[in-house]
């Protein structure tokens, strides 16, 4: 799980969208309408990277993967959703996100023998057992839809574990010297009490003077309350009407400006902070968290051996020659169960 992670970090760190410089428009064959059966041509390349085809099976393994994920956490109705004011549809970003992705590998995959990098034999197995095990849970009418066969599957797989093992590869020698100090995190719990109304729409309307006084009051006796409770977290949980800043672990600078003295607290200590948006209390649970300390470093080193990654990828992709059927991919249909 924490490779694949990575991987989809770095894609989104790379920022990559389609764009006509990136790609040039390859050979286009019999042309394929929206709506109409392009399971036809699904031995022909939708992209190809180099000397690299991807055929409309494989892109389909990937595809599938995708719209299975987003469509078991959101439904199956979500793909005509509009993300801007230009109509681009969550299916069409997704679906060319999946495209990004599948370039990427082809790309990273690319560079192995330079690097000398393979798969070794457990490695190898551990492919053929997913690649089993996914034959094994896929219906075959599925299968048979896309004209998916096994040693499509297990392309797949294997150049997904080898892009894995470039990644970790050239990451390796990443500076991971990370000071317990630039990754310090304090554990803080909060409470807020608004000074505004807001509507479903999100439009908010400062409090009346009456109902403001109310809620300083208010704000008073919980404050009062808070230095001597044992049990901050419940005091806070019943009473705040904001759980953004509930139970927190922070690094120096990641509060806003207005709330940033609550970082300033010791293990123990409650302070009050009356910002633009109300009136909030913190609390320190501890002036050092060191799990969290340790988590931190890990996302630090995470994020320079993404960053290092990102820039050698760039490189990459700049001498990769990358060729598009655009006509297939754009008639290859992302909100239906078949192509087209």
């Amino acid at each position: 799980m924490r490779g694949k992670r990575r991987i989809a970090a770095v894609l989104l760190a790379c920022g990559l969208l389609m764009t006509a410089a990136g790609c040039k428009e390859g050979k286009k064959g019999p042309e394929p309408t929206i709506g109409g059966d392009v399971t036809q041509y699904m031995n022909d390349a939708v992209v190809t990277v180099d000397d690299v085809s991807v055929s409309y099976r494989e892109a389909m393994l990937y595809l599938q993967s995708t719209k299975q994920e987003y469509e078991g956490a959101y439904g199956g109705e979500i793909w005509q959703y509009m993300l801007n004011k230009d109509g681009t549809t969550l299916g069409e970003w997704v679906k060319n996100q999946t495209l990004e992705q599948i370039i990427y590998i082809k790309i990273v995959c690319s560079q192995a023998k330079k690097l000398g990098i393979e798969l070794d034999s457990e490695e190898k197995k551990m492919v053929i057992e997913r690649t089993e095990a996914y034959m094994a849970k896929t219906e075959y009418t599925t299968l048979a839809l896309y004209g998916i066969a096994r040693k499509d599957v297990e392309r797949v797989y294997t150049d997904n574990a080898l892009a894995q093992k470039i990644y970790d590869s050239v990451t390796l020698n990443v500076d991971t010297d990370i000071s317990n100090e630039e990754a310090a995190q304090k554990h803080l719990q909060s409470m807020m009490l608004k000074n505004y109304h807001e509507d479903e729409l999100g439009n908010r309307t400062p409090l009346t003077v009456l109902e403001l006084i109310a809620a300083l009051d208010r704000f008073d006796a919980l404050y009062e309350e808070a230095q001597t409770t044992k049990d901050f977290y419940s005091l806070a949980y019943a009473n705040t009407e904001n759980r953004e800043y509930l139970d927190i672990q922070v690094g120096e600078g990641d509060l806003p400006e207005e709330l940033s003295a609550a970082y300033e607290l010791k293990t123990g200590e409650t302070m009050q902070i009356r910002a633009a948006d109300g009136y909030y209390i913190f609390h320190c649970v501890s002036e050092y968290d060191e799990d969290a300390t340790i988590a931190k470093k890990e996302e630090l080193i995470a994020l320079r051996q993404e960053e290092a990654f990102k820039e050698l990828y760039e490189t990459w992709r700049a001498e990769a020659k990358i060729e598009m059927n655009e006509v297939l991919w754009k008639a290859i249909g992302f909100d239906m169960d078949a192509a087209g």
